[in-house]
């Protein structure tokens, strides 16, 4: 019977006690100030320590991905863990490499008998909800075929918003692949945005505001339509960069108005904040992962 380890990148922020619970593997990703390299998870590990680095540098970050010898390194522990065969799940290819380096990496890799990459088309608990969909149903002795067809199935149902108070960033940094007509030039606007993620994974506009609350109700809206349409229970997660009062007010708010949905609270990743900019706010939903397999 095969032996499935779970490895993913540091933009799933899964805390450790998770992913020691689950037996995830994490991979850093790399933050970049200039000539200095900085891990993402772990010399930076919060969108705070990010904004502070900012100030104090007086330069603006840009992101890596991480090498292959970080991939292969994961691997390798996967297989010292006793484990025969894995699946890597990375942040969405629109916006990184990683899936694509990773690939290759599998490909080439001899110490297990079976690596799958998976594209997780999002980020954050997007991506981390799916490395613990896997790791539970590797934990139930699923197959990878198995798992693997509840990915596919998992990233279907998945819906996510989230609003940036500066566009800057996603432009400087080259994120920005749809949607730039719909917010010009315009001063004072925040911008709404979503992932493809039934295409190719990469960010695009889909509205615009001038205040947080008019991305709340715009949220909302998208939300209920998701809600109006699905026979499954749901969970969702509240996100912040560095915008803690007004993440929990969010909770606070969605919780009372959707009884029915599970509601969690997660941070941003700084690896993320680095396109996101300060202060932005998120919301992801999709089908709960605890609904998928024999503990049901």
């Amino acid at each position: 019977m095969a032996k499935i380890a779970v490895i993913v990148d540091s933009s799933a922020v899964l805390p450790q006690e998770i992913r020691n619970s689950y037996n995830i593997i994490e991979v850093s990703i790399p933050i970049l100030f200039g000539q200095e390299t900085y891990l993402g998870g772990q010399d930076i590990t919060s969108v705070a320590q990010l904004v502070s680095m900012m100030d104090e540098k007086k330069d603006l970050p840009t992101t890596s991905q991480p090498s292959p010898a970080q991939w292969e390194k994961a691997l390798t522990e996967a297989k010292d863990a006793g484990f025969n065969e894995a699946m890597i799940i990375t942040l969405s290819s629109g916006i990184s490499g990683a899936f694509q380096t990773a690939t290759i990496v599998a490909s080439e890799y001899e110490g297990l008998d079976r690596v799958e990459v998976v594209d997780s088309k999002l980020v954050n608990m997007a991506e981390g909800a799916q490395a613990l969909l896997a790791a539970k149903l590797a934990k139930e002795d699923k197959s990878m075929d198995d798992i693997l067809a509840a990915l596919t199935d998992f990233r279907s149902r998945l819906g996510v918003r989230f609003v940036v108070n500066d566009i800057s960033h996603l432009k400087r940094t080259g994120r920005l692949s749809r949607g730039q007509a719909l917010i010009g030039g315009l001063l004072n606007i925040k911008p709404l945005l979503d992932f493809d993620i039934a295409g190719d994974g990469k960010i695009g506009a889909v509205g615009k505001v001038r205040k947080m609350s008019g991305a709340k109700d715009l949220i909302q809206e998208a939300f209920e339509d998701y809600l109006s349409k699905v026979d499954f229970p749901v969970r969702a997660y509240i996100i912040d960069a560095n915008n803690q009062k007004l993440g929990d007010k969010w909770l606070k708010d969605f919780s009372a108005k959707y009884p029915a949905v599970s509601f969690e609270r997660a941070a941003m990743d700084a690896v993320i904040a680095v396109h996101t900019g300060d202060g932005a706010m998120a919301v992801i939903w999709t089908r709960d992962y605890q609904s998928y397999g024999d503990q049901a």
